[in-house]
């Protein structure tokens, strides 16, 4: 998500902003659960309830947000509305991006650490399902980055990063998003850290705005606790992204959904 003057040191993703109003309900499991939404692109409330999707959670390393018990209320809910299967997308890998960034760290150290992160994750993503009962633990797979990682994922980076390269109003976009959402801290990173900073959000830009496919399921509802639907308006919003959108190969439709546990 794009970075925040609050997490900048620790991660980025490709949004962090405040949620937009417009569905302030709560999802209750049968086991107890409590979800609030408050926005949704591409789907309604009542579909998502119902089933329809293959839900996924995206985890940044060190957001504090990701303990285990919310974790667990997000596997939870999601194993009781999926069609297929629910996902916890642990994004590993990029965090080394972060790292060579805010620890000025050679790619080697940066990748190192960014494991040694997402062990952390992946372990409270193992207690988180180790609370729920066996029925629901079938349902719910722990995926890294390299999972999600198919000829559509790179068919569709590589056009991420050609426009990056030669649509100045693309990489306009991207490199205001990226500023504006680091606050204060902005004035601490030259030029080239604020361009490797944007590579998270390139590498992310294929997941967020189709999905993945894993074992032949199509994760296709991206939840997250942050205003991803904002930004996915927002972006498709933009006149020079229909060409970029319009060369991606998609697995089917993508919705978003801003909710809590």
């Amino acid at each position: 998500m794009l970075p925040s003057s609050e997490d900048a040191p620790q991660t980025v993703r490709l949004v962090n902003r405040p949620g937009a109003a417009g569905h302030d309900v709560r999802s209750n499991s049968s086991q107890g659960i409590f979800m609030e939404f408050r926005d949704i692109f591409n789907t309604t409330h009542e579909a998502i309830e119902s089933g329809n999707w293959n839900p996924y959670l995206g985890i940044s390393i060190n957001n504090k947000y990701f303990t285990p018990e919310n974790i667990a209320a997000f596997a939870s809910w999601g194993a009781q509305h999926c069609r297929d299967g629910f996902a916890l997308l642990v994004v590993d890998i990029l965090q080394r991006i972060n790292n060579e960034v805010f620890d000025k760290a050679n790619v080697e150290k940066a990748i190192s650490k960014a494991f040694r992160q997402s062990d952390v994750i992946l372990d409270s993503c193992r207690q988180a399902l180790a609370t729920l009962p066996a029925a629901a633990r079938e349902k719910v797979v722990i995926l890294e980055w390299p999972d999600i990682m198919d000829a559509a994922y790179f068919h569709n980076t590589r056009i991420v990063f050609d426009n990056f390269k030669n649509n100045e109003a693309f990489r306009n976009y991207i490199v205001d998003s990226v500023s504006g959402n680091l606050g204060s801290i902005i004035h601490r990173l030259n030029e080239e850290k604020r361009l490797t900073l944007c590579n998270y959000v390139l590498y992310e830009l294929s997941e967020f705005l189709c999905g993945f496919v894993h074992k032949g399921v199509h994760y296709d509802l991206c939840v997250y606790p942050g205003s991803i639907a904002t930004l996915t308006r927002e972006l498709l919003q933009q006149d020079f992204f229909q060409d970029i959108y319009g060369q991606f190969i998609f697995h089917g439709p993508l919705a978003h959904a801003e909710m809590y546990a």
